[in-house]
């Protein structure tokens, strides 16, 4: 998981850079196009296929659906809202939402006051976010479209956390990591194919193939392998609060993209979430231990 946060911190720094004068839909199109591509050419050396069943179907499907919802939302994000920011959003959100949806879903009953106080903790933390890019005080400058990139962060963050969940019931069912990133994405493109301009899709690729590649391999697929196997291992809960460890990270991946100034109200911001996150899993490990 941290080698994770690590990989695609460099990546959104680099997509949020590319992003400003690409196509974000045909961008987005063509990199996941290759990224559904390679994870089905990879998911045929898989043996033993777990069989999908009616509700292993519709697991499917819900997965499909939020996973549009969440990545869609969290490169739009990119495109207009500090990368810090965007990924502070969804590590604050993503726990908060977590724990109630976990609870719900995989019906383990109310979750404990720890998980529930640093919950809510992080999503004040958020909120110190939000007020950071609306007030002038983030690393980019506040636009016409922020507010829309704001929540579109938002809602990605909220969808990421019902993702790791639904990724965890198809887990729970016998499903191999492959085979959950082989079928995740058609909604995404089928979404995507909707919302593009046709026409520029094969300038798109004369002009930015490589910066296409670049995001594929550093923001998709190497980091997705890296989370299918860590939310294999952990509950979600705590893989998002790994994922709230991304803020920092990113932030530092900052200073390589000269477009960006420092805040200090990012980093104080971004190092709150950091600390409650490492707090709570220490406190995990303790009680698990």
């Amino acid at each position: 998981m941290a080698l994770y946060v690590v990989v695609s911190a460099a990546g959104d720094v680099y997509a949020a850079s590319y992003l400003q004068q690409a196509d974000v839909f045909v961008a987005l199109l063509l990199s996941f196009a290759v990224v559904c591509l390679t994870f089905n050419l990879l998911a045929r050396h898989d043996r033993g296929e777990a069989r999908v069943g009616k509700w292993s179907l519709l697991v499917f499907v819900a997965l499909n659906v939020v996973t549009a919802i969440s990545w869609i939302g969290l490169f739009v994000g990119l495109k207009y809202v500090e990368p810090a920011i965007v990924v502070a959003f969804i590590g604050a959100l993503g726990p908060t939402a977590t724990v109630w949806l976990n609870a719900l879903i995989r019906r383990q009953g109310a979750p404990p006051a720890s998980d529930i106080v640093v919950s809510v903790t992080i999503a004040t933390i958020g909120s110190y976010m939000i007020w950071i890019s609306a007030s002038g005080n983030a690393g980019v400058a506040w636009g016409a479209r922020s507010s829309f990139g704001i929540v579109l962060a938002i809602v990605a963050g909220l969808s990421l956390s019902l993702t790791n969940i639904l990724v965890k019931l198809l887990f729970d069912r016998g499903f191999s990591g492959r085979q959950v990133l082989a079928h995740r994405f058609y909604g995404t493109i089928l979404l995507l194919l909707g919302l593009v301009d046709h026409s520029s899709i094969v300038p798109e690729i004369s002009r930015h193939w490589f910066a296409i590649a670049a995001i594929c391999l550093s923001t998709m697929i190497v980091p997705l392998l890296l989370i299918q196997q860590g939310i294999r291992l952990v509950e979600p809960f705590t893989v998002n609060m790994v994922l709230s460890t991304a803020p920092i990270i990113t932030f530092l991946f900052q200073y390589f993209d000269s477009r960006i100034v420092p805040s200090s109200h990012t980093l104080v911001g971004n190092l709150l979430i950091t600390v409650v996150a490492l707090v709570n899993i220490c406190l995990q490990y303790r009680r698990s231990a």
